[in-house]
């Protein structure tokens, strides 16, 4: 099958009750419905997701009474399956494979990046079937991020290749994925954590992240010989995938980034 008629589905966990910082600038109960310019969160990510030429079909794991009303304001109602949350992001993750049986990759997103375009969502589908892997991680380059978002604040790792911020968007192979349940697990909780994520592959890599020698590739290397991973670190030019809105700053870059963008 060429690329050009390729389909990927995709998982979009919109789970989190909003009890964070966001709490400040929104009364919503969950982060998924908090409005951004007349449309819920989600709603922004749904039509990222319902506009990329290569999703195919699209799991939404969340408070489905909630976020019912936003699928069908969003005209998907035929497209999207609404799935109950179990509770953390991993356990939603699994529900949402559960509808997918067949899917041999599977795009697991966070609703929490209204920015997404359908463009963004295709480079990096496309990026990833040139470079097979069982679970592809997007790595997006400081510049990149802040020409888009001037003054955005994020996570920044720096590697030998460069310095860059994880995305929020995942490629995944769904049988990997429920066959190394607690290796993933710890993997999601240290994903913010770039000396503590590299300590579980050696102390050979630490030195090398101190002292700025860390390579993606050394990474995937010893993924590889000590967890039997195939996996890939793919530096993309797409700041829609590494911003996304967990804080009042960035709900205010949302308001304004957004309300530019609908008016252009």
């Amino acid at each position: 099958m060429e690329h050009g008629e390729r389909k990927v589905d995709a998982v979009i966990m919109a789970g989190a009750d909003n009890r964070g910082r966001l709490a400040e600038v929104s009364d919503s109960p969950y982060e998924a419905t908090i409005d951004i310019n007349g449309r819920a969160m989600l709603g922004w990510v749904l039509q990222g997701a319902l506009s990329a030429a290569h999703v195919g079909r699209i799991v939404i794991v969340g408070p489905v009474e909630a976020l019912a009303p936003v699928v069908e304001a969003e005209g998907a109602d035929g497209r999207v399956i609404l799935v109950e949350r179990r509770g953390s992001i991993f356990d939603n993750l699994l529900a949402g494979l559960e509808q997918l049986h067949d899917s041999d990759r599977t795009l697991a997103m966070s609703a929490d990046i209204p920015f997404i375009t359908g463009e963004a969502l295709d480079r990096f589908i496309q990026r990833c079937w040139s470079l097979p892997a069982q679970v592809h991680y997007p790595l997006i380059p400081k510049h990149v991020n802040e020409a888009r978002f001037p003054g955005v604040s994020r996570t920044y790792i720096k590697l030998a290749d460069g310095l860059v911020t994880g995305g929020n968007v995942f490629m995944v192979d769904p049988q990997f994925v429920r066959s190394n349940e607690a290796l993933i697990r710890k993997v999601l909780e240290l994903r913010k954590k770039p000396l503590a994520l590299a300590s579980m592959l050696g102390v050979g890599l630490i030195f090398k992240y101190i002292t700025g020698r860390l390579r993606i590739v050394d990474v995937e290397n010893k993924a590889r010989s000590w967890l039997g991973l195939e996996g890939r670190g793919v530096i993309i030019d797409s700041p829609e995938i590494g911003v996304d809105v967990d804080k009042p700053s960035d709900y205010m870059l949302a308001l304004s980034v957004l309300k530019k963008e609908a008016t252009a």
